[in-house]
């Protein structure tokens, strides 16, 4: 054994190359039970979404606050106006994705998905003898086994194949749009998926449910919180000891029991287990794990429990940001996805360009304070017009009058350029007839 240890040892010496080509995989075999490496979609969906209560909180508000948010339609006619669209074929297809789901349980699909696997799958179902969608419908990502070819360019899907309910459906890529996070690894197992944010917090995922496994152990059992010895002097068989722990756990396990006190008439001996400051810091950390995940998709953690720096303002910065980064840009990033897979059919039907894109006018987080607003519209009004004023007065020529614009609002030269442009009117030259009187 000592032999082949100090042989195995020197081959790793003389040609290490050699030795991690020989044990790599099997290194990173062990590591990745311990969570190390990347996850495949199945896995970080059972492990996350289906399991961690802080992930299914995160993804829940954002795909709920996402899919509440309206929609706006526009119809750009071959003239160049724009025209709202507020009833019609194309706007019903939006509002009423397939004949089971409205558009607000379709788009909360849609962004579980996304959020969850970093992918989003639709297929796409067109009328006989049209060559517009009709309906849409979300598929499972983790399901779906894309046939991958390459380019210099990089890995790309020329078919899919879709397994669900012990059967397997062939797909084109035509029939399935495919909106993804982008995977900086060309590589990898299945390079034309997504990445799930999941698979890079894979380790912090791992610790969450572990100290949530932990803590739920606690309230059931207080984490085996003692042992009981018999007194006699004939030791317990295996069968009375597995007697004895499944009536004690009956008893006194729950919690509605937690904190309580059990008695028995046998003569046992109780030894108390304390926990220690270590293991109570684990518990405890498990709002870091929150904080984590909460980083990852761009939410506040004080929005999911954390009494950190809670307070009205933060509240209302927490509302705005939530917002700005975590609801908007994977809706906006469906919806971009929409606009260019799922429009071209009806544009060419109706002889028009659909855009469809959200509506957040009256989302009071997005807006400013009625106050602030005022004042600045104020201020900013009379700053401009005293610094065209002077232009007009000779005080100070254009190019001053641009540069003191810039200063005074903070803002950029063709900026400036154009508000002193939008704000002089040049006066016409006044023309005298000829019939004046002569003085």
């Amino acid at each position: 054994m000592g032999k082949s240890r100090i042989g195995t040892a020197l081959k790793a010496f003389v040609n290490p190359q050699l030795y991690s080509e020989h044990y790599e995989k099997r290194f990173m075999t062990i590591l990745s039970e311990f969570g190390f490496g990347q996850k495949d979609l199945k896995t970080v969906i059972e492990k996350g979404y289906l399991t961690n209560t802080y992930v299914y909180a995160i993804i829940n508000r954002i795909a709920e606050t996402a899919s509440n948010i309206p929609l706006l339609i526009e119809a750009k006619l071959p003239n160049g106006d724009i025209e709202i669209i507020t009833e019609g074929d194309f706007y019903n297809f939006v509002h009423n994705p397939n004949k089971e789901k409205n558009y607000r349980t379709f788009c909360y699909e849609s962004m579980v998905y996304q959020l969850a696997t970093g992918n989003v799958f639709q297929y796409g179902v067109k009328g006989v003898g049209f060559n517009n969608f009709m309906e849409r419908w979300n598929l499972a990502p983790q399901y779906i086994n894309p046939k991958v070819e390459y380019a210099i360019t990089g890995a790309y899907a020329t078919s899919y194949k879709y397994s669900i309910g012990g059967k397997t459906y062939s797909l084109d890529v035509e029939e399935l749009s495919h909106l993804k996070k982008f995977n900086p690894d060309p590589n990898s197992e299945n390079p034309v998926m997504g990445l799930s944010p999941l698979q890079s917090a894979y380790r912090t995922l791992s610790a969450s449910n572990e100290i949530i496994t932990a803590d739920a152990s606690l309230i059931k059992n207080r984490g085996a919180m003692g042992m009981l010895s018999s007194k006699g002097e004939r030791p317990l068989t295996s069968t009375e000891r597995e007697q004895t722990e499944e009536s004690l756990r009956k008893r006194i396990g729950g919690g509605d029991k937690f904190g309580s006190i059990g008695v028995t008439s046998g003569e046992f001996d109780f030894i108390k287990f304390a926990m220690s400051p270590s293991d109570l810091q684990i518990l405890e950390s498990g709002v870091m794990k929150l904080r984590d995940l909460c980083a990852v998709y761009g939410a506040s953690s004080r929005q999911f429990g954390d009494p950190n720096g809670t307070t009205y303002n933060n509240s209302k910065t927490d509302d705005t940001k939530f917002y700005t980064n975590a609801v908007l840009p994977p809706l906006e990033a469906e919806l971009d996805n929409f606009n260019r897979f799922f429009t071209q059919g009806w544009n060419e039907r109706d002889n028009v360009i659909y855009t469809v894109y959200t509506d957040t006018k009256d989302i009071e987080a997005l807006q400013e304070d009625q106050a602030k607003l005022i004042v600045k519209s104020r201020t900013r009004s009379e700053i401009v017009t005293k610094i065209i004023a002077g232009i007009t007065e000779k005080k100070w020529s254009r190019e001053s009058a641009i540069r003191q614009l810039m200063d005074a609002l903070d803002v950029k030269e063709e900026y400036a350029t154009e508000l002193i442009g939008n704000e002089i009117v040049e006066v016409a030259p006044i023309v005298l007839p000829n019939n004046l009187p002569n003085e």
